[in-house]
């Protein structure tokens, strides 16, 4: 069969392919009535297979350099806040969509999918033999000027909290302003606490930062307390601010994995409210205001060391290994606002 080429143009690539299979085929069945036998096919058309397997190869390695382009603007406009900040926006809305079918707000609140076990308290981690270290601690020294081998090797290392009194040379001047901090960071906003305590009648649940200043600031309750977690990173970063390392702090301590933020108003109350960190080292920097610290000794040493209590003034930091304490605090009466970090530090006091 021949077609003439001004008709090829017209045909679909499909059409052009029976076509050509046709003539193919057709050529294939002439030769064999003429006597050629296979190595002779061979070579005849070994040619045209050296063509096809030139441009198949081309059009392979036409196809995997697009595809490494692609990847690698992918990568690049990943890169871009623009691209970070949709893509979160576009999470949030489909999380919150599979929330009628899928509760995933109990793996949102954990810190880690896998625990970090070796952060967790272990009960077995302290037995009474190491009581030793807090049994004749019977108050919370109270220093100034000082610096990291005071503060570590004379304190901490021993197992023994300590105020430092003039923490708040290095912070920032000014009123310190939750809501304000909060309301000017658009990522802030939808950054949602894992652990969150309040008397405030809660919102939306889960509750983020927005919801959270929203509360505070609609509510109509004279007195109330808040105090919440931060696991996400922006949050954990964004806070750090209000009171940055203290100076006492070698360099050599890595930043803080997670913060709290405590902050009430003419709560008064009896009942401490207590707060559960992964072992380390805990900072609580009292920013604004007061709050009463209570340290009391795991169950391994609560009968052989004591229980420990403080006022906690502004402009004040208590630093702890809470490996032998375990923290609760109240509420002072006013305005009162704390941060507190979590780093990941072992002391060596254990054997």
């Amino acid at each position: 069969m021949k077609v003439e080429t001004k008709y090829l143009g017209k045909m679909s690539q499909s059409e052009k392919f029976k076509v050509l299979n046709e003539e193919v085929r057709s050529f294939y069945d002439y030769c064999k009535e003429i006597g050629v036998s296979d190595d002779e096919m061979d070579i005849i058309c070994r040619p045209l297979l050296n063509t096809v397997k030139k441009a198949t190869m081309k059009r392979w390695r036409r196809i995997i350099t697009a595809i490494i382009i692609f990847l690698a603007i992918f990568y690049i406009v990943c890169q871009t806040d623009t691209f970070q900040w949709h893509a979160t926006a576009v999470a949030r809305v489909t999380l919150i969509k599979l929330l009628p079918l899928w509760n995933w707000t109990p793996l949102y609140h954990n810190k880690c999918i896998i625990e970090r076990i070796p952060q967790k308290f272990d009960g077995n981690a302290v037995s009474t033999k190491d009581c030793v270290t807090c049994e004749a601690i019977q108050n919370i020294a109270r220093i100034s000027n000082t610096d990291h081998n005071e503060v570590f090797n004379n304190h901490l290392m021993r197992g023994a909290p300590v105020i430092v009194t003039d923490a708040n040379i290095e912070w920032p001047t000014g009123e310190y302003n939750f809501t304000g901090l909060v309301n000017n960071d658009d990522r802030l906003r939808e950054s949602v606490p894992c652990r969150i305590l309040t008397n405030i009648r809660t919102g939306k649940q889960p509750m983020d930062l927005q919801e959270i200043v929203h509360r505070i600031t609609e509510s109509t309750i004279p007195s109330w307390f808040i105090h919440f977690q931060n696991c996400d990173i922006r949050a954990v970063k964004t806070f750090r601010i209000l009171a940055p390392r203290p100076y006492f702090i070698s360099s050599e301590i890595p930043p803080s994995h997670f913060n709290w933020l405590i902050i009430s108003k003419n709560y008064d109350t009896k009942r401490f409210k207590q707060l559960e960190f992964d072992i380390g080292l805990i900072v609580i920097s009292q920013l604004k205001g007061k709050n009463y610290i209570q340290l009391k000794p795991r169950d391994s040493c609560k009968n052989i060391c004591s229980v420990l209590s403080v006022e906690l003034l502004e402009g004040e930091i208590l630093v702890l290994s809470n490996l032998l304490w375990e923290f609760e605090y109240l509420p002072g009466k006013g305005n009162n606002f704390a941060l507190i970090t979590e780093t990941d530090w072992v002391e060596t006091l254990l054997d």
